[in-house]
């Protein structure tokens, strides 16, 4: 892996397992940093992609990072002040990840 094309800083973040809730009792996720690490990053599929019945765009990504034990489906990745939520995690015989994250705007 060529560690000088991990240019961009990302955040892996978990659920946290605190339950909030608002003011009408409605349970509020959280989420706390597992990893603060730098990517490489690519736009999956080369363009933004419109669902079909809805006026929201979904905008899929492609981090590879180093490979860090651990991180799985649940997590999301912040980068740009965007939420990815991470979609498949493809390992790179244990020296890095890919992983394949939408953000919906």
């Amino acid at each position: 892996m060529n560690i000088n094309k991990l240019d961009r800083k990302i955040i892996i973040q978990e659920r946290d397992t605190d339950v909030v809730t608002n003011d009408v009792g409605e349970v509020i996720p959280t989420w706390t940093t597992f990893l603060t690490t730098y990517a490489h990053i690519q736009r999956a599929g080369g363009r933004e992609q419109l669902e079909a019945d809805k006026d929201t765009a979904t905008v899929k990504r492609r981090f590879k990072i180093r490979f860090f034990a651990g991180i799985d489906e649940t997590m999301r990745i912040v980068y740009d002040s965007k939420n990815y939520d991470i979609e498949t995690i493809q390992e790179l015989d244990r020296e890095g990840l890919w992983i394949t994250a939408t953000y919906k705007k």
